[in-house]
């Protein structure tokens, strides 16, 4: 019986250090398509030095500094530049996994960009697994927001990974765009989205 109880915690080990090492074996071999500032042997040294806990610059191919913020078995947080970011979470879907990858550009607004791959790093359709909201969601309450709302024409929304696991929070960024008066008129009536995955798909 002991025997079989260290057996069982080895192969729990293994599994766990399987697991851990997928997303990090995932980002490296990326194709370019997904991640082009970084090649395969610049990523690999990001994962390092995240795991060694440092916060250390690896020189981009366009000389430029990617950062990675945070790592873990399902998820990380690559400062691609100055002003980008790129996200990528491993979520559990029949048996298998899918990688969700958000890319984020910040000027005076944030906007990002979602897509969704299997483990071939075969592009999967979007629609499957995530419905953008549309600038309407974003108001508490529409039919008081008035002519606020109509200000708000330019599709300008930020996601990003939310407190709880695999979720996402999607915010409306157009009020960045704004003199300060109208966004401090707009800002009150807009709120957060936040989408759970359900092992399917992300809802709210």
């Amino acid at each position: 019986m002991k025997k079989f109880f260290v057996i069982l915690l080895l192969f729990c080990g293994c599994s766990a250090m399987a697991q851990a090492q997928d997303i990090r074996r995932l980002f490296i071999e990326a194709p370019d398509s997904v991640l082009p500032l970084l090649d395969s042997g610049s990523r690999a040294d990001c994962v390092d030095f995240a795991d060694a806990g440092m916060v250390y610059p690896v020189t981009n191919r366009f000389s430029g500094k990617c950062v990675m913020k945070e790592l873990s078995d399902s998820y990380l947080l690559l400062q691609t530049s100055g002003a980008s970011t790129f996200e990528m979470m491993l979520l559990p879907c029949n048996g298998g996994f899918v990688t969700c990858v958000v890319n984020t550009v910040f000027a005076e607004a944030a906007d990002s960009r979602i897509a969704f791959f299997d483990s071939d790093w075969k592009r999967l359709d979007t629609a499957r697994f995530f419905t953008a909201p549309a600038i309407a969601d974003f108001f508490t309450d529409l039919s008081t927001a008035g002519k606020q709302a109509e200000k708000c024409d330019m599709y300008l929304v930020a996601l990003k990974r939310g407190d709880a696991d695999n979720t996402i929070v999607a915010e409306y960024t157009m009020p960045d765009y704004m003199t300060p008066d109208d966004a401090a008129a707009i800002r009150p009536l807009l709120r957060k989205i936040t989408y759970t995955w359900n092992g399917v798909r992300f809802n709210e």
